[in-house]
């Protein structure tokens, strides 16, 4: 979409990941509803999905900055490195910047999905997403258990099957939703 002074802008609610070229003649803009972020030639990742509590951008290579919008008043623009993750609380409305490597914020891409020491509560959440399938945790405690993995080709029941021989767990499809239970 062109914008004001040629821009391009796109309007953002969900995932992506940009691979934009320089273009000194025509700024690439990335509209999220909390933030907005001013590409000068780059590979990113932004996660910015409304249900979430956080919006993450995430930086491969080149230079973003990152705007005042709506949600977020800045004193100044904030320049991002190679390497670096933005992280906006939704509802601290704190800004947080930290070292990553990006190929785990980043593999998605290339339909495959790396995760270290994620949280099952964050997991359910990515599968849900990932596969279009509804997911209950029967018991909250579980939502704290911790996994690390990879997806690439594996289908969902693939997928639980491995979980459940990784973690105390056990799930069974009930209609059209995935129920995760503890262990017995």
């Amino acid at each position: 979409m062109e914008g004001k002074n040629g821009a391009r802008e796109v309007f953002l609610d969900g995932e992506a990941w940009f691979d934009v070229k320089k273009n000194y003649e025509k700024h690439f803009i990335v509209h999220t509803p909390f933030y907005t972020i001013n590409v000068t030639g780059t590979q990113f990742n932004v996660k910015a999905y409304e249900s979430d509590k956080t919006v993450a951008t995430t930086l491969e290579k080149g230079q973003i900055i990152i705007q005042s919008a709506e949600s977020l008043s800045l004193d100044e623009d904030i320049r991002i490195k190679p390497g670096e993750q933005v992280i906006f609380d939704k509802e601290s409305k704190e800004l947080t910047i930290k070292d990553v490597d990006t190929k785990l914020i980043t593999s998605w891409k290339d339909n495959k999905l790396v995760f270290v020491n994620m949280s099952l509560r964050e997991l359910v959440v990515l599968l849900e997403r990932k596969y279009g399938v509804e997911i209950e945790v029967k018991n909250t405690e579980l939502l704290d258990l911790h996994f690390d993995g990879t997806i690439k080709n594996e289908s969902i029941i693939e997928f639980l099957d491995i979980i459940q021989y990784t973690l105390p767990v056990n799930y069974k499809i009930v209609g059209q939703k995935i129920e995760i239970t503890n262990k017995n």
